[in-house]
């Protein structure tokens, strides 16, 4: 039997009669005119005495003609199929399943071709969402792109539809569109923060070059308020006073990083990589002390950790977990990577060791250079980031020195594994830089940053002897 949507364009069709004194024929009547393509017409229909609009008024009757009972039960069940297997779908994807979650999205899209037309905006569009969401996480782009464009195709004034687009776009690195795409979507919504700060994100990829970010403990992560039990609040408490410098440097383009010097929360780095659609691969130390890597925790700074009555088996969040749960690759200098594969319980296929001159590449933005200097301890290493400038040439953008140089001073020196010589020997290099280079020390101590020209008038850059140099160092 014809559904009644089929009635009503069949009435406004140029070769079915329409005329006044239908408006006075029964249900079953109009019914069965229509149904027999116009051939089959009541005998004697009364004829109205003040006919308002045949055809709107014809089309009204239909409509309110009642589907019969088998297809209006039908179309029901069909609604709750799709319902239900889109529910089934957000909760695999809850429990982290991608796959069982595709597969229910994909049958409940399956199913909504036999719903009715006034439900298939709502159904179909959140489900496209939500398997566009879905591919994405499972890298599978264009699937994606493919599922965004049905929400779109179903419901072309809902936002998240244009958002789903948007970000299988950038995942493309099809960032022009993307930006498109996201604009769409604030046009629609134009309270959306989110939305926003995506385009910002997408505007920076698509210029392209070195991605940096400084990031600091009880600033930027590690917060208290973010902790999810007591031991993680006083490992946030004890990041806060240690004052360490986090850094992410990466390719803007192909949004690619490394971490440096990850520790006390890598969840909230990971969190932030996030936030900016940045990808960490490799997570890179300057030095082994667990301020800079996480892992044991030695016995002076124990109780910092675990308080004054607590065990001594501490362990801070770092590399282990770098590796573990973000499947990054650790670097460390050559001769520290013993070291840090007992404090941080690392394998030896997780770690590869770095040398001076090791090159480390940043996508189609440049590279960063390693460069050994010992003096803190036996394997410190600063992290020449350097753009790409010309053909072959890149340029040094900033410095990241960990513990080797803080605005006006530099690292410990009364350590068990320091070396006085060393640091005057690893000083003396960095001298070489350039005035203007930028510098980012592993602590907040006396600023965030310097330049190499202020340590030179200032700081430890500026020329000594040997004898000078280790008469103030004792």
């Amino acid at each position: 039997m014809q559904r009644i949507e089929d009635l009503q364009a069949e009435l406004l069709a140029d070769d079915i009669p329409i005329g006044e004194h239908m408006l006075c024929w029964s249900d079953a009547q109009l019914r069965a005119y229509f149904e027999s393509g116009g051939a089959e017409t009541p005998s004697a229909p009364p004829t109205p005495s003040a006919p308002p609009s045949a055809e709107g008024q014809c089309a009204e009757k239909l409509e309110r003609l009642e589907l019969p009972s088998a297809e209006a039960n039908e179309l029901a069940e069909t609604k709750v199929k799709c319902t239900e297997l889109r529910e089934q779908g957000n909760s695999l994807l809850k429990s982290g399943n991608l796959e069982g979650a595709a597969d229910s999205y994909e049958k409940a899209l399956l199913s909504s071709k036999s719903l009715a037309p006034a439900d298939i905006p709502a159904i179909v569009s959140a489900t496209a969402s939500n398997l566009s969401l879905v591919r994405l996480r499972q890298r599978r782009c264009e699937d994606a792109l493919t599922a965004a464009e049905m929400c779109i195709l179903s419901r072309t004034e809902w936002p998240k539809g244009h958002f789903r687009k948007a970000e299988a776009l950038f995942e493309l690195r099809r960032y022009a569109d993307a930006i498109a795409a996201y604009k769409k979507a604030a046009e629609l919504d134009p309270a959306d923060k989110n939305v926003a700060a995506a385009i910002q994100i997408a505007t920076e990829a698509l210029k392209g070059g070195v991605w940096f970010r400084q990031l600091q403990p009880g600033r930027d992560i590690a917060l208290t308020q973010t902790a999810e039990n007591d031991f993680e609040r006083m490992v946030f408490q004890a990041a806060a006073s240690m004052q360490n410098f986090i850094y992410l440097v990466g390719d803007a383009a192909t949004r690619v990083c490394y971490v440096v010097d990850a520790c006390w929360d890598t969840r909230g780095i990971a969190t932030y990589a996030a936030r900016w659609k940045m990808r960490i691969e490799g997570s890179i130390a300057s030095h082994y002390h667990f301020d800079h890597t996480g892992g044991k925790v030695p016995a002076p700074f124990q109780a910092m950790i675990t308080g004054p009555f607590g065990g001594g088996n501490a362990m801070v969040p770092g590399l282990h977990e770098m590796a573990k749960n973000i499947k990054a690759r650790i670097y460390i200098h050559a001769c520290e990577v013993d070291r840090i594969r007992d404090s941080c319980k690392l394998q030896a296929s997780e770690v590869e060791p770095l040398k001076q001159g090791h090159i480390l590449p940043l996508g189609d933005a440049g590279r960063i250079l390693v460069l050994h200097t010992p003096g803190h301890s036996g394997g410190s290493i600063c992290l020449s980031v350097q753009a790409h400038s010309s053909g072959a040439n890149f340029k040094p953008q900033l410095l990241i020195v960990g513990d080797t140089i803080f605005p006006g001073s530099c690292g410990r020196l009364d350590l068990p594994d320091s070396d006085k010589n060393a640091m005057y020997d690893s000083l003396l290099s960095l001298r070489a830089q350039d005035d203007s280079l930028p510098v980012y020390p592993g602590h907040a101590y006396s600023g965030a940053s310097t330049t190499i020209g202020q340590e030179k008038q200032n700081g430890l850059l500026r020329p000594f002897s040997r004898q000078q140099w280790l008469m103030m160092h004792g």
